[in-house]
């Protein structure tokens, strides 16, 4: 192993489950990492593409070829356990601080990392982990036991785990990265990373806290907090597999989940708040989301927006759900969700423009708000209240109940089509509360 350089040794850091409320939030970076202040994020911009849209993570083509960094600490193809509170550090581009490969293993404690110098390609670091402070590849492993890691400049991600067999254990450390397209941390091209009471921040834009891919890759949290002040920075970007578990979220300019192709997401008991929407599921391919208990708030913004792809969303265990002006469900470009939720309470209009939708209501789940070219099923104990005029495609009625049981009008008329329909026969209802239901 080789090392030359020093940082200042940390302090070691505990990481409550506290909100961060983000001084930190105040400035965020352009992407050559220079201090900028954060645009205000709109639900339009993030929709539009504009300056707060979130970039897709590199396509992972050229994962094998192309720039290869150096680092000033390196483990190959041995086993090494640094000694408690040793310091790492690099200060040039495409430099590492710590290089952990050819199926060599690394254990720290207490250890702080600093990392300056901008990568010289932005894909080539999202892709592959070029400049990241710490990289594991080759199949190699890497335990960080407390600490802090702080990085500044372009494409400074913290930890960066990539190739199959390749892994990482962090537990009870903080990350600090302040240059765009600086992620807290990513597991790539089947790369895993388990995180424990972590504290990860971002302040540059397209540098979301956790990501997994390109190429795949399992990211797991349990715990912790995580903050973004970048524009394209949500809390998780995945075209893996991510799972989260008691963690905390504040998102200050985007929205706070993104799922590519691919992408897997899976949340229980996770609070997030977020400016410029909830979750939003992209790209042509497949992905799948599931909330159990927990938050999404959203400053603006739909609460789930799905473009291009083949969704599948599943809510369970009362997740709370608020946005203060944008739609319960929005599919465009497109896509198609399979909608499902479980004694819910949902409110918020469901609005197809362009593609497909189909939503279930389970158990004792409730939907107040408006429907537009969605299909819907419901069953006993479910509930659909009417928020304006309507118009579904199938409308099915579950476990015999009666369109009485399970719909109130509250003065306005929804249609239906007839085919696609078959439970309700052609007719026409009055609904309770006012307004009527009748085929289109």
């Amino acid at each position: 192993m080789t090392y030359q350089g020093l940082a200042p040794r940390p302090r070691r850091v505990a990481v409550t489950a506290s909100v961060l409320l983000l001084p930190f939030a105040l400035a965020a970076c352009s992407d050559d990492g220079t201090a900028t202040p954060p645009p205000a994020a709109t639900p339009a911009a993030t929709a539009s593409g504009a300056r707060c849209a979130t970039d897709p993570l590199p396509s992972g083509v050229d994962a094998g070829t192309g720039t290869a960094g150096t680092s000033v600490y390196t483990v190959d193809s041995e086993m090494a356990t640094a000694p408690r509170g040793k310091p790492f550090g690099a200060r040039t581009a495409d430099r590492s601080a710590v290089l952990v490969s050819g199926g060599g293993t690394l254990k720290t404690r207490d250890s702080g990392v600093r990392k300056s110098g901008a990568t010289t390609s932005a894909a080539a670091s999202g892709d592959r982990g070029l400049n990241a402070a710490v990289l594991v590849r080759d199949g190699s492993g890497l335990t960080l036991s407390g600490g802090e890691m702080n990085t500044a400049g372009r494409g400074s991600t913290g930890v960066f785990v990539t190739g199959e067999d390749s892994s990482a254990t962090m537990s009870a450390n903080r990350i600090t990265a302040t240059g765009g397209s600086a992620r807290g941390v990513t597991a790539a091209h089947g790369g895993r990373l388990e995180l424990r009471y972590t504290e990860l921040r971002t302040a540059g834009s397209q540098s979301a806290p956790v990501v997994a891919g390109p190429g795949g890759g399992e990211v797991t949290v349990s715990g912790g907090t995580m903050t973004s002040a970048g524009c394209g920075s949500p809390g998780v970007q995945t075209a893996g597999t991510v799972a989260l578990s008691g963690t905390l979220f504040t998102v200050a300019n985007s929205e706070a989940f993104t799922l590519e192709p691919g992408g897997v997401l899976t949340l229980k008991n996770v609070r997030s708040s977020a400016a410029a929407g909830g979750v939003l599921l992209r790209g042509s391919g497949e992905t799948s989301f599931e909330m159990t208990g927990g938050s999404i708030e959203a400053a603006e913004g739909d609460l789930f927006t799905v473009r291009e792809s083949v969704a599948d969303v599943r809510l369970r265990g009362r997740a709370h759900l608020t946005t203060d002006d944008g739609a319960l469900l929005r599919v465009k470009d497109g896509g198609s969700v399979t909608f499902s939720a479980r004694d819910e309470k949902l409110r918020g209009d469901v609005l197809v423009p362009d593609g497909s939708a189909s939503v279930r209501l389970e158990g004792a789940s409730k939907l107040t708000g408006r429907v537009s070219g969605a299909s819907l099923s419901l069953g006993r104990g479910t509930k659909w209240s009417v928020d304006g005029d309507s118009k579904v495609e199938e409308l099915e009625l579950r476990d015999g109940v009666k369109v009485s049981d399970v719909l109130v009008g509250n003065g306005s008329d929804v249609t239906y089509d007839r085919a696609a329909s078959p439970d309700l026969g052609g007719r026409k209802f009055r609904l309770p509360g006012g307004g009527t239901l009748r085929p289109a």
